[in-house]
């Protein structure tokens, strides 16, 4: 079995099946494509299938489009809605996403819906990959006995099994996943090795590190909350620069320039579909003592602490927050993406509308409201991404659209001080003193 699946991938004859063409299944989709690879691409959403086969991106990442193009007219790349084409692939990609339960656990529904979507398309020499992010152990705890139980296929003798956790960020993701090493765990040594083979495709400059399944799968967690934590250590740095007076981003900025050491982030709004969840997966079950939990809670509650400012503000100016019409500038989780999911953006915005705010947003990258509907007559205006285009916005520019004594809140340190102080403007920033 192993032999015959080693000699189809070697010579490139492999058809590769992707199970969910979201933001992190439909760029690997288009990626081995582009290798020659015959790609059938599942999905149940009709829209995203439509606009696949038209040749649009259903979301922004960056040199994606030309080659969709490219693998739809070689016919290397087919999209579809019929579950039963995934029996003809020889290797199956998994890139659903995994969620938290009520009780703020681990739901691993996604994933067994997943397996039975897959249970009728597996067959001998088949290779499953596992690319999403999960809770340590589903592997070999949840998808191994699935397949052995619900099927007469035995993991390791006439299927194989491996965990590659997604590595890649969004909106470098075509040049990441030529040049990014990859984690492959496999359930057992034949697996990781076929898995390794399947991912060599990608690039000359393409490493793997292969371990077991679990092993992997703990690894993109460990990376993921490192970040999670040292964003919430930057964040922390921020609210002690704003107790004793001074800005932390110019503090920060000062550490890191020519240190040949580890920097330190700056301090703004963090979210994304990962890092609210991904320490709780990794502490499932664990008996130790947490402050990735405290971590999540302060970069949870930062789009909370800028409301209040913001209404601490607004009431020594004498005006109400809850009459107030109060501007957003970003929307997606982060800078220069299209991405809504877990935005500490929205976030806020939830938070203003409940306390009765009239708010209007702007992005660049997402539908929404126009730049200067959002800035027009405002009381309050709060950069919330830091898009690159928002640095650009001058105070003059401001000051003209704005209501005369409105508050701007600079979330992320992006806007110069000394400018904005020399038109008179009233600019608070996250993590720096007052400017009025």
């Amino acid at each position: 079995m192993e032999g015959a699946l080693r000699e189809k991938i070697e010579k490139n004859r492999f058809i590769l099946g992707i199970l969910g063409l979201g933001r992190m299944g439909l760029p690997i989709a288009i990626k081995f494509a582009s290798k020659k690879v015959q790609v059938i691409g599942l999905d149940i959403n009709e829209s995203l299938l439509r606009s696949v086969s038209s040749g649009s991106m259903p979301f922004k990442e960056e040199n994606t489009q030309p080659l969709l193009r490219e693998a739809l007219k070689s016919k290397k790349l087919e999209v579809t809605s019929d579950e039963g084409r995934l029996g003809e692939a020889d290797v199956i990609i998994i890139c659903i996403g995994m969620s938290l339960d009520e009780e703020i656990r681990p739901d691993f529904a996604s994933i067994i819906s997943a397996l039975k979507t897959l249970k009728p398309a597996l067959h001998e020499s088949q290779l499953i990959i596992v690319r999403s992010t999960v809770s340590p152990g589903t592997c070999v705890n949840v998808i191994k006995p699935f397949i052995e139980e619900q099927t007469s296929l035995v993991v390791g003798k006439d299927l194989f099994l491996a965990a590659c956790p997604e590595r890649v960020v969004e909106g470098s993701v075509m040049e990441e996943l030529e040049t990014l090493p990859e984690i492959i765990g496999g359930v057992d040594p034949a697996s990781a090795e076929l898995a390794a083979a399947v991912f060599a495709k990608l690039g000359k400059e393409k490493s793997a590190v292969l371990m077991d399944s679990t092993s992997a799968e703990v690894a993109k967690l460990f990376s993921n909350v490192f970040r999670y934590v040292r964003f919430a250590i930057a964040n922390e740095y921020a609210l002690i620069a704003e107790h004793y007076g001074v800005n932390a981003h110019q503090i920060i900025s000062t550490i890191n320039k020519d240190y040949p050491r580890e920097h330190i982030p700056l301090p703004g709004p963090c979210g994304g579909p990962n890092f609210s969840k991904d320490g709780y997966f990794l502490l499932e079950n664990a008996a130790i003592p947490d402050f990735i939990l405290n971590a999540w809670k302060l970069n949870e509650n930062i789009p909370a602490y800028i409301v209040k400012r913001l209404r601490e503000r607004l009431k020594e100016k004498g005006k109400r927050l809850e009459v107030c019409k109060v501007g957003v500038l970003g929307m997606a989780y982060k800078a220069e993406v299209d991405d809504l999911r877990q935005s500490p953006s929205l976030r806020m915005i939830e938070i203003l509308k409940k306390a009765g705010a009239r708010v209007y947003a702007f992005d660049p990258f997402c539908s929404s409201d126009g730049l200067d509907t959002v800035l027009k007559d405002a009381d309050a205006v709060v950069l919330m991404t830091n898009h690159s285009a928002f640095r650009e916005i001058s105070p003059a520019y401001a000051k003209k659209q704005a209501k005369k004594d409105c508050i701007f809140f600079d979330a992320w340190g992006m806007w110069d001080m000394k400018e904005w102080s020399k038109e008179k403007m009233d600019l608070q920033v996250f993590g720096g003193p007052p400017l009025s």
